[in-house]
């Protein structure tokens, strides 16, 4: 799915639409879901993973939005659905057109262009969104979502952390797998649509 520093952006960009850039633990949720090392927690339950009658798979946002529905007063629940939210869009829009799609034998190719095209895509995309690495993390431990073990969030941040440095001077020319301009596309769909679900979902009137 997205990688971390995409998550970053969409959740900064929503910190921007909600909270007016204050609030940090909207991008500990929007990291959360991913927390697999060192704990491995099947992602099937961290990304609320259901399967429909046709046997295909869907990152379900909107149970998530049910779910926890009298938590999203909290930040870092936002920042997690806005996470489910992006998966959802990545899946249909990038993993099903680009690897999916491939002959079995040609899929781990892809997979592996695709990982090298999100290290030059964390240099790229701070050319668009101007961020700047999470400092004064706070603690999360007020926090239960089954599968997620918050106390392991600092490995993921400081994972982010290290995707700022890239030295590299990437241009989207050198992008194996995906589109510069499809990526800020898939970016702006998963604010868009997360907005959507706080506003008609979730009520939260901003």
């Amino acid at each position: 799915m997205g990688s971390r520093m995409m998550h970053y952006c969409i959740t900064s960009e929503i910190n921007k639409h909600i909270y007016s850039s204050q609030e940090s633990r909207i991008h500990l949720g929007g990291l959360a879901p991913d927390l697999t090392h060192p704990v491995h927690a099947p992602k099937s339950v961290t990304h609320f993973v259901r399967i429909n009658s046709e046997g295909k798979k869907k990152t379900d946002y909107e149970l998530f939005a049910q779910i926890y529905s009298g938590n999203f007063h909290d930040s870092f629940y936002v920042g997690y659905l806005s996470h489910l939210v992006a998966d959802h869009i990545w899946y249909e829009t990038m993993y099903l057109k680009l690897i999916k799609s491939l002959p079995e034998e040609n899929r781990q190719a892809a997979i592996d262009k695709g990982y090298r095209d999100f290290r030059r895509l964390n240099k790229l995309l701070l050319r668009d969104y101007p961020l700047s690495p999470p400092t004064g993390i706070p603690v999360i431990d007020n926090v239960m979502i089954e599968g997620l073990y918050p106390e392991y969030l600092p490995v993921i941040t400081q994972q982010l952390i290290k995707d700022f440095h890239i030295e590299e001077p990437y241009t989207p020319d050198d992008l194996e797998i995906y589109s510069f301009d499809a990526i800020l596309e898939y970016i702006r769909l998963s604010i868009e649509e997360t907005l959507k679900v706080l506003r008609t979902k979730v009520l939260i009137q901003r």
